[in-house]
Parts: structure tokens; sequence; C-alpha cells
């Protein structure tokens, strides 16, 4: 089954929604070093996750050296952590040291060639090989590293779901309108949504929520 994460929580009523609607992961974004509408204190993430049932995995999406991350997943406690910037893979290697789970994220830059997909197969296999337990394929731009609302190349994104030997999340682009024909094309092991299922700023939009994860079920339960 696919798994789907829910990314960006800001509010406690966005979580319970978000678990209410059957999300088997949320995101939340930590001190990340670049501005972005969802960017939480330690503090505030650390109660954020705090109310998040134990059936529901915690995610720390995070940017930066390896010692900011290590104080990040000593004070939050999440489940994962999602390394979404340009970390090298020492810092992955460093980090997975600890025994956390290491999510890492390869994004294609909006607006330019995406290149071939043995580049990003052997891009994958590096930072698995430094103990990335997860890949996630996303896009970014010049004005946001994340929540661009620009899809990965699906075709690209298959390619490495077949090549490498760990669970690779799809995100970039995802609504409730495309994200079943995203799980059908691509076959991931997750699905990442933020400003898919955002209602306004930073916030949330219950009824969107529950229709992304009802593609996703209706798919890979059938």
């Amino acid at each position: 089954m696919t798994l789907v994460k829910i990314c960006g929580i800001t509010h406690p009523d966005d979580a319970d929604a978000a678990v209410q609607a059957g999300a088997d992961r949320l995101g939340f974004v930590v001190e990340y070093p670049l501005p972005v509408p969802w960017n939480l204190s330690i503090d505030t993430a650390a109660s954020l996750m705090a109310r998040v049932p134990d059936d529901v995995a915690t995610v720390a999406v995070v940017g930066g050296n390896a010692d900011t991350l290590l104080e990040i997943i000593r004070r939050t406690g999440p489940t994962l952590i999602q390394l979404h910037a340009d970390e090298p893979p020492d810092v992955v290697e460093a980090v997975a040291a600890t025994g956390i789970p290491v999510l890492k994220a390869l994004r294609a830059h909006t607006g330019e060639p995406i290149g071939r997909a043995s580049t990003w197969i052997a891009t994958a296999r590096r930072f698995v090989d430094a103990g990335a337990s997860e890949i996630l394929l996303d896009s970014h731009s010049a004005e946001r590293p994340a929540g661009t609302g620009h899809a990965f190349d699906w075709e690209i994104a298959a390619a490495v779901v077949d090549a490498i030997d760990v669970p690779v999340v799809l995100a970039g682009g995802l609504t409730p309108e495309t994200v079943a024909r995203a799980v059908t094309a691509v076959r991931p092991a997750c699905v990442d949504v933020i400003t898919g299922v955002t209602q306004t700023g930073d916030r949330k939009d219950p009824g969107l929520m529950a229709a992304f994860v009802a593609g996703v079920r209706g798919v890979t339960e059938t």
C-alpha cells in the first residue's frame, strides 16, 4: 500500500484533521534555513508532534549542517528526519548514525532540463550508500525549496523506483485530482503533499486532505 504524507503542518487543528483523513505520516518543517510559509520553531514542532497518535509517523523536514540536524532530532523526537536541502552524503551518514531513519530529498529545479534517469539513479544510490533509508523526489525553484506546485517527472521517478533498493517517496505538484494517476504511473512507497491540500497561507483544507488520501487508497486498496 502506498503511504500518504501530509507535509507542512503548522496548526493543531490541521494535525488532527490530517490524522482524521487517514494520513500515515505528518511532516513538520523545523527551523528550515530558508523562508517558507510552514517553518516552525523547535519547541512548536515538538508540541505538535506530541499530539500525533503513535500509529502515525512524524517527519521533521529540515536543512543544514549535521550539528543543527542532530539538535532538532534530540529536541523533537521525530519518527523520521527528512533532509530537504543540499546536504552532502557525509551529513546523511552523520545523521543516520544516530539510528533515526533518514529520508533524503533529491530535487529537480523547475524550468530547467531534468536530465537523464541514470543521473538521478546514480545520485540516489550515492545517498543510499551513505545511509539514507528512503529517497524523496521533489521539485524546487529559486523562490521555494519545496511546495512549488510543480510535478516531478513521473517517468524518471518510476525509473528510480525500479532501480534502487529503498522506498521512494514521490512529491511535487500532487493534488487530489492527480495523485491516483501518479501512484499508478510511478508505484512509489509513499506520496507527499503540501500545496495540493493547502487552504490558504500555511493552513490545510480538511476536505482536500480527505480527498487526497481517498485518491491514493482507491488505487492501492483495489
